[in-house]
């Protein structure tokens, strides 16, 4: 009997401790949030309406139509952000970027995308540029350069779809002069150098 309740403290303890893990990950508070300074966007006539249904982790995204269900991976063009738990091994910064961006984008979000010339990556998921709408004021910003002034991602050219690798690179010069998150874990540190 005595082995038994040691085993069920054990594992009692092991959830605790697994629950406390999952809540370090700390929420954005997102009140009076500036975007970084990024500056303000026009939508592209070519960009089309969609709904969040839900945020995978800093990169990748599903989208719905506004009047469907259906739900699609899509593929932020142009960052890298750091890879969480599952597919790959977990990268420093990757949970907190993922929850960034599920603060940023939660279910039902109304977002715009924008294709630059592939359709889809070798993983089958769309590869769009994304643009996000400040809720009270209505300013637009490009999600991608959002994260990577703010040290969520990290800007990655991927060729041919380089419509905003240069947007990219000015938020990437002004996340290396301005290192916090992601830069601040010491695998991602070395980049800052070069």
């Amino acid at each position: 009997m005595r082995i038994l309740l040691s085993l069920i403290a054990v594992l009692m303890l092991s959830f605790g401790s697994l629950v406390a893990a999952e809540e370090a990950v700390p929420t954005p508070d997102l009140r009076d949030f500036d975007y970084f300074d990024t500056l303000t966007w026009e939508l592209p006539d070519d960009a089309v309406e969609m709904r969040v249904d839900h945020v995978h982790d800093g990169d990748t995204i599903y989208l719905t139509e506004p009047d469907d269900d259906w739900y699609e991976s899509y593929r932020l063009i142009g960052i890298q952000a750091p890879e969480i738990a599952g597919y790959k091994d977990e990268e420093c910064f990757g949970p907190e970027s993922a929850a960034f961006v599920k603060t940023l984008l939660p279910e039902g979000t109304r977002v715009w995308i924008q294709q630059d010339i592939s359709n889809k990556d070798p993983n089958g998921r769309f590869l769009r540029h994304v643009f996000i709408e400040d809720a009270e004021t209505g300013d637009i910003y490009l999600l991608s350069e959002v994260l990577v002034r703010g040290g969520y991602a990290r800007a990655r050219a991927y060729k041919p779809d380089d419509l905003y690798d240069d947007v990219l690179q000015e938020a990437q010069a002004y996340a290396w002069e301005h290192p916090t998150n992601m830069w601040t874990c010491e695998e991602w540190k070395s980049l800052i150098e070069k």
